[in-house]
């Protein structure tokens, strides 16, 4: 049975596609006016393809960070721009097919427009949800927002650089890492109490998770890892996994009076490494 991690990479991969199949009959309009020579119909339609095919991939791209921030908040709203340019985009193409491809009137073309963003709309939704923030418990969600916003993001960039990384085992230890790190997020988002003495998890450890990974895939990509360099990757891994467990475990009780050393611990081998 798939995880909820994989089902939503399955959705991410198929959603917006249909805005691609959409304006295929003007691509082959296009084609059709190049051979028979008509100049005019082949800008107008292989132009309006061309927006429509920008519009697409827009929209895609917000839909696709639109399903990851349903699963981690607080992200930069980056889903609500590219959704809205998509849409519009999409309006737009409507109205110069309509208009120049189709030889519609002003009016006519501005209708189909309207009914393209309507649809558009109520198929993918306007991007218009408010967005979310954490709990202001004694009024610590200015102060939680950007730092839980970067953490997220932090977490997206380590699947980003774990997915260049042959290693199953690795992928695996990143995987429970990250899955550890949103537990943490979470549970801060809920209750920011705990947000400034977890500040050097969501700084120091998080940026060194992020840094050692990229520099690891980047070094694997280009000439392969030897033997110790995967070795000392595999027990920092294991130190990172452990220190998550360790933090969560910790803030659920709220007892955090130990948790200052095992960051500062964890921070000295990534430095000794020269990750930070």
């Amino acid at each position: 049975m798939l995880s909820a991690k994989h089902r939503l990479r399955l959705r991410s991969k198929a959603v917006g596609l249909a805005l691609f199949v959409l304006p295929l009959p003007l691509l082959l309009k296009a084609i059709l006016s190049l051979w028979t020579g008509d100049a005019g119909a082949m800008a107008a339609s292989g132009g309006s393809w061309m927006m429509f095919t920008a519009a697409a991939v827009l929209a895609r791209r917000g839909l696709q960070a639109e399903l990851l921030e349903s699963e981690r908040p607080f992200l930069s709203g980056r889903a609500r721009t590219l959704k809205t340019a998509g849409g519009v985009l999409v309006a737009v193409a409507t109205a110069v097919a309509a208009l120049f491809a189709a030889g519609h009137g002003p009016a006519i073309a501005l209708a189909f427009a309207a009914l393209a963003a309507l649809g558009y709309g109520l198929l993918y939704g306007f991007g218009w949800k408010r967005r979310e923030r954490p709990a202001d418990v004694d009024g610590l969600a200015d102060e939680a927002e950007p730092l839980l916003r970067e953490g997220w993001r932090r977490l997206e960039q380590i699947e980003v650089a774990g997915r260049q990384i042959a290693s199953g085992e690795f992928r695996q230890r990143l995987a429970n890492i990250v899955g550890g790190a949103e537990r943490i997020l979470k549970l801060l988002a809920d209750d920011p109490r705990d947000l400034r003495r977890a500040r050097k998890f969501l700084t120091v450890y998080l940026d060194g998770a992020q840094k050692i990974t990229e520099d690891y895939a980047r070094t694997h990509r280009q000439r392969g890892a030897s033997a110790e360099l995967e070795q000392t990757f595999r027990t920092l891994l294991v130190d990172m996994e452990n220190t998550c467990e360790e933090q969560y475990r910790k803030l659920l009780q709220h007892d955090v009076s130990d948790l200052e050393v095992q960051i500062e611990v964890l921070s000295t081998r990534l430095r000794r490494e020269g990750v930070i």
